[in-house]
């Protein structure tokens, strides 16, 4: 079952190790309306958990955490609102509104798998919300655009935490390689996360991502059991 040590604030701070065996499922022209991404989890401990992300119009982010067994899940959702932490076991299911570094680490981390889509100067997420209110956020790009793009992919992502007297950068995120799709996004394939802060190392290799799969907003609820 998921455990306290595998909270999704920390789950990107393990050594990560996900499948390497990547496909795109939808091309799309234009701007996508959602964005669903499918990937597998490798522990330090040795088990595997499937992770599924989906979001859409970039007001709503769900992920969803599954262990091989598919006898316990833990899911985040972002509705626009509030981030929530929804655990749930064989018996029982328990919920929880996160804030702070939890809170803004979390969606951080998430949005990190769809940098343009999130973290472009125009049309992407609008971080003047709560969760980001002593927080920054930048995306480090090439210094050349990409040939026939006019677009610039993206190099590293990174969280940055505010104070009066300065800052302090709180997660990295590195791009080591891209799908070769280009439109409308460079979508990255293999990740590196670190913890600023303790150190830890992850990575991630995304296995399939589609675009606008028609997904309707009560799924992002908290009560809803979206990948059963």
């Amino acid at each position: 079952m998921i455990t306290p040590t595998m909270k999704w604030g920390i789950l990107f701070c393990l050594a990560i190790c996900l499948v390497s065996d990547t496909s795109v499922s939808a091309q799309i022209k234009g701007q996508p309306v959602s964005i669903l991404i499918h990937s597998t989890i490798h522990l330090e401990s040795g088990q595997s958990v499937r992770l599924v992300v989906t979001s859409k119009e970039k007001k709503y982010i769900r992920a969803s955490i599954r262990n091989p067994k598919k006898m316990a899940r833990a899911d985040i959702i972002y509705d626009g609102k509030a981030i929530t932490m929804v655990e749930k076991g064989t018996l029982q299911s328990k919920s929880r509104v996160v804030s702070g570094d939890e809170a803004a680490t979390n969606l951080f981390d998430l949005f990190a798998l769809n940098p343009e889509y999130y973290f472009k100067n125009i049309d992407g997420f609008d971080f003047n919300i709560p969760t980001f209110k002593t927080y920054r956020v930048e995306l480090e790009t090439e210094l050349e655009p990409v040939e026939e793009t006019e677009r610039y992919r993206p190099v590293k992502a990174l969280l940055y935490k505010d104070y009066d007297a300065g800052s302090t950068l709180v997660r990295s995120i590195e791009y080591m390689e891209f799908f070769d799709q280009t439109d409308p996004y460079f979508q990255p394939k293999k990740l590196t996360f670190y913890d600023e802060r303790t150190g830890v190392v992850g990575h991630i290799t995304v296995d399939k991502f589609e675009y606008n799969i028609g997904v309707p907003n009560f799924l992002f609820g908290i009560g809803c059991g979206m990948y059963k």
